[in-house]
């Protein structure tokens, strides 16, 4: 609490001592805390939860005067949601409190350096994405200098040295990081055709952790690197990058010796009412970290996109694809189509959303006990495959419907690692969902959204079925009343269990209030557990029936 007090006393001297505008100081925060209550329902298999309620809370404080800025982050786990990784929640000297996110920055037209927490990103992030995420448990700044350095316009320098965050402490490894980012168009305005842009990127990113190993002769000094690149043509985007990582034998990847690689390449094209997006993936071993002993999410230094729709309606989110960073051969195709008003379909806009995306595993095949062989292309082991199409139709300003399809197929062994490479204990999973969504505008302010959604679901003959398993139906009403309140009530009901005991509803109902800055929301019911993933990171959600409390501010 020291610096917390020690930044709020400088930025009052700073604003008492202000002269023009430009040197009065700025100071923002922000306060998020979550609490939840849990109650025993050992039907749907909540856990037991001795302290019967928990809690996140975050405080944020930033103060910028001119070229200076310096902030700080409280937060506190009492204990952690469940879900969240429980070490937030004993360390911190064992209290789950501290200040884990801390820094001061300068910054002016050519140079730029931060002493502290930050959070960093090179191209698409394979080498290095530092970020914060709360609602996955996900926070790897590094603690640590970086410099900035802009020499002239379209180059930007970027150099870093430090350690990850490890929950209210610093990881063994020490990182170190280089970036180099090129905009052609800014260097030299006349080296391109008219309405062609290119930009390049090349970086590179090193662990030093000492090898603490007896039995195998593991590096100390590990390095990644990557190139990209991205040429816009008029409508045409092209979009590529490769990295690299030599050997790094981990706890993620059985203390392989094989080195890393990834590579990434898209192309986009958009017309009047009319884009198209195709892109293609492929991974092997790129799992890096600043502990090569971590797990989970701990310590995570890259990050790798998942190549397939992250879906956000209920039911089909029991299914969601994470990254395999052991290895994957991905496919995505997107087509947006927009029907204009005074078409072919009427005076009302209609929009039609098509994506696939079909995902297998890298055929290898083992030469040592800590070496493989690898094909570039797939393999046979199917991981994840989705369809679906999504539309969208207004009916004048007071009605509107969207209508949903999704047919996929889910890899439950290996995307929620239920079994050990090659084994089969849960299957591939085929799913078959359909959402109709409806948007009423009832009066002045005021609205009506409803869902309707069922999901037809089929297991693998023969093989072990998860607690929520089989065919479920959930409906949902919203009713807004701008701009303050906001009231919400669904139920999910798993109607087709294997056991019918287990064919139960998880009925929840919610009312959230906002003014300003403010922001409240509280419900209560039954929340079935599953895999929570944003971005294609992933974690599990334990089932939980009781009350909920949130509340957001900023100023």
């Amino acid at each position: 609490m020291k610096v917390l007090l020690a930044l709020l006393c400088c930025g009052v001297m700073a604003r008492a001592q202000g002269g023009d505008s430009g040197d009065n100081t700025i100071i923002n925060g922000s306060l998020q805390t979550d609490v939840q209550q849990y109650g025993a329902d050992s039907l749907i298999g909540a856990p037991d939860v001795p302290e019967q309620i928990l809690s996140n809370t975050f405080f944020n404080l930033t103060l910028q005067r001119g070229k200076f800025s310096a902030g700080v982050r409280f937060e506190s786990y009492q204990g952690p949601l469940l879900g969240i990784d429980p070490r937030f929640g004993s360390s911190g000297a064992g209290t789950g409190i501290g200040i884990p996110y801390r820094f001061v920055k300068f910054a002016d037209e050519t140079f730029e350096v931060t002493a502290g927490n930050f959070y960093e990103q090179f191209g698409s992030g394979m080498i290095l994405r530092t970020y914060e995420e709360r609602n996955l448990g996900f926070d790897n700044s590094i603690d640590g200098v970086r410099l900035k350095y802009m020499p002239t316009e379209g180059m930007t320098i970027t150099g870093l040295i430090g350690r990850q965050r490890a929950f209210f402490a610093l990881s063994d490894g020490i990182m170190r990081g280089a970036d180099l980012d090129l905009d052609v168009n800014q260097l030299k305005s006349d080296l391109l055709p008219e309405g062609t842009r290119l930009t390049l990127g090349l970086s590179g990113v090193s662990r030093f952790q000492a090898d603490d190993q007896d039995v195998l002769k593991i590096p100390e000094n590990v390095f990644a690197w990557s190139t990209r690149a991205n040429l816009v043509v008029h409508d045409l985007s092209l979009d590529f990058e490769y990295a690299y990582k030599i050997n790094d034998p981990s706890a993620t990847n059985a203390s392989s010796f094989n080195p890393g690689s990834a590579i990434y390449a898209s192309a986009s094209w958009a017309g009047t009412g009319l884009g198209i997006n195709i892109a293609a993936k492929r991974i092997d071993n790129m799992d890096l970290r600043s502990d090569r002993t971590a797990t989970g999410f701990a310590q995570q230094v890259n990050y790798l996109p998942a190549l397939s729709k992250q879906h956000t309606l209920r039911l089909i989110t029991l299914y969601p694809y994470a990254t395999q960073p052991t290895g994957e051969f991905a496919l995505q195709a997107d087509v947006a189509w927009t029907i204009p008003k005074g078409g072919w379909l009427g005076n009302d806009e209609t929009m039609i959303t098509l994506n696939g995306s079909l995902i297998h595993g890298l055929d290898t095949t083992h030469t040592g006990p800590y070496t493989y062989d690898a094909e570039f292309m797939w393999g046979d082991d199917l991981y994840y495959r989705d369809v679906n199409i999504e539309i969208q139709r207004k009916f004048g300003r007071d009605f509107k419907t969207t209508l949903t399809y999704v047919n996929l197929d889910y890899n439950q062994d290996v995307i929620e690692r239920r079994a050990a490479p090659g084994e089969k204990i849960y299957g591939i999973i085929n799913a078959s969902f359909v959402c109709l969504e409806l948007w009423f505008k009832t009066a002045k302010n005021q609205s009506l959204r409803t869902e309707l959604q069922y999901m037809d679901v089929t297991h693998e003959p023969g093989v072990k079925k998860a607690l929520q398993n089989g065919d479920w139906i959930m409906a949902l009403a919203e009713y807004t009343v701008s701009p303050h309140w906001f009231f919400t009530l669904f139920n999910e009901y798993n109607f087709g269990n294997e056991e019918e005991a287990l064919r139960v509803h998880y009925p929840n109902a919610s009312v959230a209030y906002s003014k300003d800055a403010l922001r409240i929301q509280a419900g209560y019911g039954r929340v079935r557990g599953g895999i929570l993933c944003v971005g294609g990171i992933c974690r599990p959600v334990p089932a939980s029936n009781g009350a909920s409390m949130s509340i957001t501010y900023t100023f």
